[in-house]
């Protein structure tokens, strides 16, 4: 056999051998390497919600706060009556005079869910068969489904069906982290709500914010500390807010943010 046949013959099983990996793992391949790039540059996808490492609430004087129908308490009485605003109907920007800022927004329930399903042109039957029923019963659970899709469950052993579910929710879990995940992606739980806080409390400051979900809403809490300012945030004060945030008739709501404007 001449020396080309042979490499014509070789080269014939080279294409054949990636033919066939292809179709048997070319769905897996893809996803499998997209999986690890985004792991490479965000490895915080890498992470699930544990824990928080400190559950104590701080037990300082403060003050008491209603907005969009919800109260809760914030470890701190300096409020800028002048700086603080509501914004749209739905978002507050409180601020303090030590430079610190606590924004609050309420949003209505399914919200995230909706706005994703309709951007990603799915329809709810079509999430129904890849996801399960759960998923789409609250933005709790499929927000939960989302932080506890990892890039290890992609493999180039990993079925179809599975690799590419999971890598759609694996580049969804990439852009829709708020705060400063890398520092550690952490389940809350309060007296009524629950959810999820991202980063925890740094000096320098760096983002952190609080996700909960009540069964009729949703609120995201997003704390800004002055680089360098007199009062530094601790979780013992996220916690404060997190376990004292609580609904309220309509009418408490309306005079809290009366008096809060």
């Amino acid at each position: 056999m001449s020396r080309w046949k042979r490499l014509l013959i070789s080269l014939g099983i080279v294409v054949v051998a990636c033919v066939t990996f292809l179709w048997f793992f070319g769905t897996q391949t893809f996803f499998a390497f997209e999986a690890h790039n985004t792991a490479r540059k965000l490895p915080f996808v890498k992470l699930t919600p544990v824990p928080l490492p400190d559950s104590s609430v701080s037990q300082a004087s403060g003050t008491t706060l209603s907005y969009f129908g919800y109260e809760f308490e914030v470890p701190w009485s300096d409020i800028d009556a002048e700086k603080t605003k509501i914004v749209g109907g739905n978002k507050v920007i409180i601020a303090f005079r030590s430079g610190n800022v606590l924004s609050v927004w309420s949003g209505q329930p399914h919200e995230f869910m909706n706005y994703l399903l309709e951007q990603g042109k799915i329809d709810k039957d079509t999430f129904r068969k890849i996801y399960g029923d759960e998923a789409l019963q609250s933005d709790y659970n499929f927000k939960r489904l989302i932080l506890e899709t990892t890039p290890d469950k992609i493999t180039l052993f990993t079925d179809r069906k599975t690799a590419v579910s999971q890598g759609v929710l694996l580049m969804v879990k990439a852009i829709c982290v708020g705060g400063d995940p890398n520092s550690g992606i952490f389940a809350v739980q309060g007296k009524e709500f629950k959810g999820f806080q991202y980063g925890l409390p740094q000096n320098p400051p760096k983002k952190l914010s609080v996700e909960l979900f009540p069964a009729d809403g949703h609120l995201d809490l997003i704390f800004g500390q002055k680089k360098n300012g007199s009062t530094i945030i601790s979780q013992a004060d996220v916690n404060r807010i997190v376990q004292t945030i609580h609904k309220v008739p309509i009418e408490v709501a309306v005079r809290g943010e009366e008096t809060h404007k």
